[in-house]
C-alpha cells in the first residue's frame, strides 16, 4: 500500500464504519435485554430444581481425593 490518503477521506470512512458498528452494537444489545427479560420470566414459570441431569454436581465435590494428598 504505497499510497496515502487524506485525513479527511479516512475520516469519513472511519465514520461510516464506526456507525454501521455502532448501530449492529446497539441492536444486539437490545436483543440481550429481549433474551434477558425472557430468560427470567420463563425461570420464574418454571420450578426451581436440583442441578441438571447429566452427572454429578462437580462444584460439590472435593478437588482431590483423601489418598491423593500422600
Amino acid at each position: 500500500m504505497g499510497q496515502q490518503i487524506s485525513i479527511d477521506d479516512a475520516l469519513a470512512a472511519f465514520r461510516e464504519s464506526h456507525g454501521k458498528l455502532a448501530d449492529e452494537n446497539v441492536l444486539l444489545r437490545a436483543q440481550v435485554a429481549v433474551l434477558e427479560r425472557r430468560v427470567s420470566e420463563l425461570e420464574q414459570q418454571v420450578p426451581a430444581r436440583g442441578p441438571l441431569a447429566g452427572g454429578p454436581d462437580l462444584a460439590a465435590q472435593p478437588a482431590y481425593l483423601e489418598e491423593e494428598r500422600g
